[in-house]
């Protein structure tokens, strides 16, 4: 931005034409919210009040010259400065006039504008505050099936022959419609998992079908995905999402041996190669799959190889760090060192940012928290996820999907998993380590029960705290990064 008395640059999303911030929620596989896009923010006008620097503004270098700049109190995004723009930020480090400073500059005025917009100027009185947006869309898990071709070592389902039927499906379906209908909700997300949920396609379908009308008939929006570790997706299967518009996310933790060394078949044989096929597959299909990457002690040095791969192949992608439960509590070398997770997400941090895509990575690459809108939960768990297993007992967490609260045919599945007395979810602002945390509407406390499993409370920060805090800063800067280099483009 330029003016007759000097020259400031001041960046965000706003300066990439065509960029609505395409985001990636990191949980396509698990209850928090759902892939999307936000529209373009729209800039204040320029406040009468004298201008104050909001409070805790993280600050990360860029390249020589440039800084990226988060506001963790304000409502997300990252703005882009150089060392004009932090000029003129350090102006209202004590209470100024905007238009003492603007002095008729349309291009200053812009400037303070977008810092205004996000949240890292604020009028004096005034200082950001998070809007917590209520949630519309009520999200069901259906276990479709106990049966899997894998055995990850760090999988939470105790594996039988036990299978959802038509009958079990269409009850379950029934009872969703009518509790969001109830309940206020305007769209109903449906997460067909399992096992391995391709195993029983033929009632997953019928299941689809029966949701895609009775949704419709309810006046109620729908959208679903198939989460799958990608061994065994035919031609016809593919064919048939397609032609339903169900998203696929694919289970890929590395690259050859790495996936291969915790995501084996039953008979202990490589998978990788199946799933690769699997994803080229969909791409010929039409199908863009969504890249689900878990993180162990066993792959955390590899998770950077399958990064480069999905940006190269534009991609979307999360990372999800390894939750401990029953069934993966004979696996000792699962469990990762803060340190060594650290190292790891650094040197996938390195190969984005050689790579660098258009796509926005606020929102997939730190676990269960993003940068992308603030929360105050870090999933839906409790409030607007609804788990059913094969038999129709409604659970709040798939992770906890033995601790039944409800059955679809005898419950309300949203009443049973808010009145329901397994997982306490809690409020970020509650909990001890966390009320007074800057970072606590972006992590939203992590996981609740993983936090409990190894803490034994609820009401506490989550184990993963250390690494959140080391790695937040790193996604800023890979977000100013993006920016700038895309608005250059534009320029």
């Amino acid at each position: 931005m330029t003016s007759t008395d000097r020259r400031v640059v001041v960046l965000s999303t706003r300066d990439i034409p065509g960029d609505r911030e395409h985001v990636v929620h990191n949980c396509e596989d698990c209850a928090c919210p759902v892939s999307g896009e936000r529209a373009a923010r729209e800039l204040p006008e320029l406040p009468a009040a004298p201008l104050l620097r909001a409070r805790e503004v993280v600050e990360v270098p860029l390249e020589p010259g440039y800084f990226a700049l988060f506001s963790p109190h304000g409502g997300g995004g990252v703005v882009v400065v150089d060392t004009a723009g932090r000029e003129l930020l350090e102006t209202f480090a004590e209470p100024t006039p905007a238009s003492s400073v603007v002095a008729g500059s349309p291009s200053l005025e812009q400037a303070i504008r977008t810092l205004v917009g996000f949240d890292v100027l604020h009028p004096v009185g005034r200082p950001p505050a998070p809007v917590f947006e209520p949630s519309t869309e009520l999200t069901a898990w259906l276990h479709v099936t106990n049966k899997c071709n894998l055995r990850c070592p760090y999988c939470y389902v105790h594996k039988s022959e036990e299978a959802m039927d038509d009958d079990v499906a269409k009850d379950s379906v029934d009872a969703l419609v009518a509790s969001a209908k109830r309940h206020g909700f305007r769209s109903l997300r449906l997460k067909y998992a399992g096992g391995e949920a391709s195993m029983n396609a033929a009632v997953l379908l019928h299941l689809h079908d029966h949701a895609t009308a009775l949704c419709r008939d309810a006046g109620l929006g729908l959208s679903a995905v198939l989460l799958s570790n990608g061994v065994a997706l035919n031609g016809a299967l593919v064919s048939a999402l397609r032609t339903r518009d169900i998203r696929v996310m694919i289970s890929l933790d590395g690259l050859g041996e790495t996936h291969d060394a915790q995501r084996p078949t039953v008979g202990g044989k490589p998978s990788s190669a199946l799933v690769l096929r699997t994803i080229d597959r969909l791409l010929d299909a039409g199908i863009s799959p969504h890249l689900s990457i878990t993180v162990t002690n066993r792959n955390v040095d590899g998770i950077a190889d399958v990064v480069r791969m999905a940006v190269r192949r534009d991609l979307t992608f999360s990372i999800n760090f390894f939750r401990d439960n029953d069934c993966a509590a004979s696996f000792d070398d699962l469990q990762y060192a803060e340190q060594a997770m650290v190292e790891g997400l650094d040197r996938t941090f390195a190969v984005i940012e050689e790579v660098l895509p258009r796509r926005s990575v606020l929102g997939s690459v730190l676990d269960r928290g993003q940068l992308v809108a603030p929360r105050r939960r870090a999933c839906g768990v409790g409030d607007d996820y609804v788990v059913i297993d094969q038999s129709g007992g409604i659970a709040q967490c798939h992770m906890e999907i033995t601790r039944v609260v409800g059955n679809v045919r005898t419950d309300d599945p949203v009443s049973a998993i808010r009145s329901g007395q397994g997982v306490r979810n809690l409020l970020a602002d509650t909990k001890t380590g966390c009320r007074d945390c800057s970072w606590r509407n972006w992590c939203s406390s992590g996981c609740a029960a993983a936090t409990f499993r190894a803490t034994g409370r609820w009401d506490v920060q989550s184990p993963n705290c250390g690494i959140y805090r080391a790695i937040y800063p790193r996604a800023v800067r890979l977000e100013g990064l993006r920016i700038l280099r895309y608005a250059r483009r534009s320029a």
